[in-house]
């Protein structure tokens, strides 16, 4: 281990010259920074694939995992914003990519990566798990996914009270704007539900989308009433998996669940079934690949740290936190679309006459 470390050193001077070696703070930061893996492997040990819950072409596997530890954090976005204690809003520089979150909370919060902020300059999706402290105020990484406004619509954001779709929250990985944007109006065009400001939000209001949700959220609404002990579930659009999301709590996924549904069926709506679901053995297979994958410790504005995880058949992250994971979310890693999945560009014709002024 010093030797790698001596290395890596030597590496680094090589290329910026010598600098001086690190004090304590800066070690126990590094430490922080590197938190034992085990946590991860102890919690994806545990997982166990219960009786999928199904309607059409859209299946959920729901996940077990009894035994492991659950960190002390249960206070959601959505909850912390209805009861005044999270405000979130344009920083003074207003910027594209990056939102400030106050807290006025006592204990901390979790924001989960994708969920959808309404109004201010533009809407925006944020960009990774993270964790507020009490009483913090935090500058954090967001995207846009209403590409042609720039204009003050409110002094603060709102919680849209729904999660973008796992493609679109896949592409928030790579921290690529552009790659976002792709993704919104490739939904967009897919499910016929263009907007004048090429806002994500014109999926989920418009009237063709919602009925064509509305089996399925009839179906599958009551999946964490249904299967109590629940911490997640896989979802798998015909044939193909399409995510997962499982928590450290299942109080926290039983709160999140409504949003979490609305997102896989976006990525069911309007596609062929393409196939038999995979079965629960196939379901674990994958799952376990998280054991494998590489892992890269990445620092949050919060508290906490984000493990990002790159796999053979998956890409993803898990949120550590108190010797437990907060929330765990994987997508499948192949360049095959979901089955009926039509890639089509965003014509701008669809949107009508009217110019909007584009984001900056």
């Amino acid at each position: 281990m010093k030797a790698r470390g001596l290395l890596a050193l030597i590496a680094v001077m090589a290329v910026v010259g010598l600098r001086p070696a690190p004090g304590p703070a800066e070690e126990e930061a590094e430490c922080r920074l590197q938190p034992p893996t085990g946590a991860i492997d102890t919690y994806i040990s545990q997982f166990k694939v219960g009786p999928p819950k199904r309607h059409a072409n859209l299946t959920l596997y729901p996940i077990f995992a009894d035994g492991v530890t659950v960190p002390g954090v249960d206070l959601t976005l959505d909850e912390a914003m209805e009861r005044g204690l999270l405000e979130i809003r344009e920083l003074k520089s207003a910027e594209v990519n990056r939102a400030l979150l106050v807290s006025r909370a006592k204990g901390p919060i979790f924001v989960m990566g994708g969920e959808m902020l309404t109004g201010a300059k533009q809407d925006r999706i944020v960009g990774d798990d993270l964790i507020v402290p009490a009483g913090a105020e935090l500058t954090v990484p967001v995207f846009c996914v209403e590409h042609g406004r720039w204009v003050m619509k409110s002094d603060t954001f709102a919680s849209a009270s729904f999660l973008a779709s796992s493609e679109v929250r896949k592409a928030r990985r790579a921290a690529d704007q552009s790659a976002v944007w792709e993704e919104v109006a490739a939904e967009q065009e897919r499910l016929a539900a263009p907007s004048a400001t090429g806002t994500l939000q014109s999926v989920q209001h418009s009237e063709e989308v919602k009925v064509q949700m509305k089996p399925y959220k009839r179906a599958l609404s009551d999946l964490p009433i249904d299967v109590g002990k629940a911490r997640g579930v896989v979802a798998c659009v015909g044939s193909d998996i399409i995510a997962a999301d499982v928590f450290g709590s299942r109080a926290v996924f039983a709160q999140l669940w409504p949003k979490l549904l609305d997102s896989y069926v976006i990525d069911a709506v309007g596609r062929d079934a393409g196939g038999r679901a995979p079965d629960a053995v196939r379901i674990k297979q994958w799952l376990m690949h998280v054991a494998d994958a590489e892992r890269t410790f990445k620092r949050t504005p919060g508290v906490g740290t984000l493990c990002q995880l790159t796999g053979r058949s998956l890409v993803g992250s898990a949120l550590l936190y108190e010797g437990g994971v907060v929330h765990m979310e994987l997508f499948r890693r192949h360049d095959a679309r979901p089955a009926g999945f039509n890639r089509l560009e965003f014509r701008r014709e669809r949107l009508g006459e009217q110019e909007v002024e584009p984001s900056r």
